[in-house]
């Protein structure tokens, strides 16, 4: 048992040391300032370990492909994914990027696809909820191909600056479903297909003889009728001879276009039944046309 004298001349030590302690650091300021800076630093690597932890608690997949001719695919299942492929070195031609995340209970994937230049293919497939996809081309000819389907999902695409001869093939279907489309250049054009319902889309294109048209339509229609089936639509179109070609077939649907510009052609028909006189061929049901990575 210790005795109360030993147990007061311990805490009177303690308290020495701490008076000599603090006489030090006066006699010598920079020690302070130097274990000022090393705790800092502790702090700021701990911090930083655990942001990166909870970063990578989610399961991440990235490629990096610098030149021509590449290929980079990615898929994913389960869900909260995060992908992404970047093909990009000042005159990159002919690359391909594929991301799938299709697993039917999958929800919260990110897909983002940057590609740069000249005759470039993006394709995204996606299902389930809460998912998001972002494309980036710039350049000339590139492709982008996207096929969403789920609910509370997003879609952005950005074709520019100055981008000429690129097509969206753009295919959503499920449930608050939303899209913007962004084309900047000459003779762009964006195949639309949204079906289910409580579906946002915007699209803009700048500059000349771009056009909103539907998917398929063979050689002797090679621009048939959109379908879209959602509650909102925006198209703005600013330039010459641009060209929209639309069948929306919700009741109370809402089909926002403004044309600004000489020679511009705009075409719309909204019904709320498939099966009615009109001189087009009504766009088949995205329900009833098959996508990698799961039927629809």
């Amino acid at each position: 048992m210790l005795r109360m004298g030993m147990n007061i001349r311990v805490f009177s030590t303690s308290y020495r040391g701490m008076v000599c302690y603090k006489k030090f650091l006066i006699q010598y300021p920079f020690i302070n300032n130097l274990i000022e800076k090393i705790m800092k630093r502790i702090a700021f690597i701990v911090v930083a370990m655990f942001v990166t932890a909870m970063a990578y608690a989610q399961p991440h997949a990235d490629i990096t492909s610098l030149g021509n001719n590449n290929t980079a695919t990615i898929q994913q299942v389960a869900g909260e994914n995060w992908a992404f492929i970047m093909q990009d070195l000042g005159m990159s031609e002919n690359n391909t990027a594929t991301i799938i995340q299709s697993y039917g209970n999958s929800e919260g994937n990110h897909a983002n696809i940057f590609q740069t230049m000249i005759d470039n293919v993006a394709e995204i497939t996606q299902g389930g909820l809460d998912n998001t996809t972002t494309i980036n081309q710039w350049g000339i000819d590139n492709f982008a191909k996207v096929w969403q389907l789920g609910e509370n999902s997003t879609i952005t695409i950005n074709q520019h600056p100055m981008s000429t001869l690129n097509t969206v093939d753009f295919r959503q279907n499920g449930i608050n479903l939303s899209a913007v489309i962004d084309q900047y250049g000459t003779q762009n054009k964006v195949k639309l297909m949204q079906g289910g319902e409580d579906g946002d889309l915007n699209i803009l294109q700048r500059g000349t003889g771009n056009k909103v048209v539907g998917i398929g339509g063979g050689f002797f229609n090679p621009d048939p009728y959109g379908y879209f089936m959602g509650d909102h639509l925006d198209i703005d179109q600013i330039g010459q001879e641009n060209t929209v070609r639309l069948w929306s077939g919700v009741a109370g649907a809402t089909v926002d276009i403004l044309q600004n510009g000489n020679g511009n052609t705009a075409t719309v028909y909204q019904t709320a039944t498939p099966t009615f006189n009109a001189p087009m061929q009504v766009p088949q049901n995205p329900n009833l046309m098959g996508g990698p990575g799961f039927p629809w």
